[in-house]
């Protein structure tokens, strides 16, 4: 496996697989390097601390693997890292190495197009054969982690199916009503600003109440904003 494994899109090159580490704690970057020092058909690119070097490193370097971890230093975190080299094009495969193990941490990694996911306390071994496999072409995710991203992609389509249900129950007058209870406006005001009766205000506030199947104002607010309804101020 070890003599075959080569370039990304090429398994019959001899070329070792080129590994970019970004990860800004210098003990998990000694754990990467020695995997790639010590493992036949790996060659370590370059080691950055960063989310803004990751991307240039990986711009000029265009590595095979990028190891990325989640949660890096300054603005630029992995999520941005892995969104940049996907919208740009740049075709390196990428091995999450984290110490993030919440569904949610999960299934983003799966959706940015993560080729594989490990936490932090994984051995060289077991990082070296992720590299192996993630640099082959393989995808490197436990079952459990594959269940996670089939149980969190069910539930968005479940939400996007109510939340494209209750937008098309509520009229204009109603998610107007809607944006403006979010932004804190009494029903004196809203009455006032759209040039409505305090009662006719309170009428529609009870049908949006019940359309949503909640009893007041914060809840109504939490879930049109969890659907996608409007947008919290």
């Amino acid at each position: 496996m070890t003599g075959e494994t080569g370039k990304t899109g090429d398994p019959t090159s001899t070329a070792p697989v080129q590994v970019l580490v970004v990860e800004d704690h210098p003990v998990l970057r000694g754990v990467v390097r020695l995997a790639c020092e010590h493992t036949p058909g790996l060659a370590l690119a370059a080691e950055v601390g960063d989310g803004e070097a990751a991307i240039e490193a990986c711009r000029r370097l265009r590595p095979d693997v990028v190891v990325l971890d989640l949660t890096l230093p300054g603005e630029v975190q992995g999520f941005d890292v892995a969104r940049a080299l996907r919208a740009e094009g740049i075709p390196s495969r990428i091995l999450v190495l984290t110490g993030r193990s919440e569904d949610e941490a999960v299934f983003e990694a799966i959706r940015l197009g993560a080729d594989g996911y490990m936490e932090k306390t994984a051995g060289v071994r077991f990082i070296a054969e992720a590299l192996l496999r993630v640099g082959a072409g393989e995808r490197v995710f436990t079952p459990q982690q594959e269940r996670i991203a089939i149980s969190e992609l069910g539930r968005l389509a479940r939400q996007a199916r109510e939340s494209s249900g209750l937008r098309a129950s509520l009229t204009e007058r109603e998610l107007e009503i809607l944006d403006l209870l979010a932004r804190g406006v009494t029903v004196k005001q809203v009455a006032t600003r759209l040039a409505l009766s305090p009662r006719t205000v309170e009428t529609h506030i009870a049908k949006l109440y019940r359309k949503l199947g909640v009893k007041n104002r914060v809840q109504a607010v939490s879930k049109a904003s969890a659907l996608g309804l409007i947008e919290r101020p």
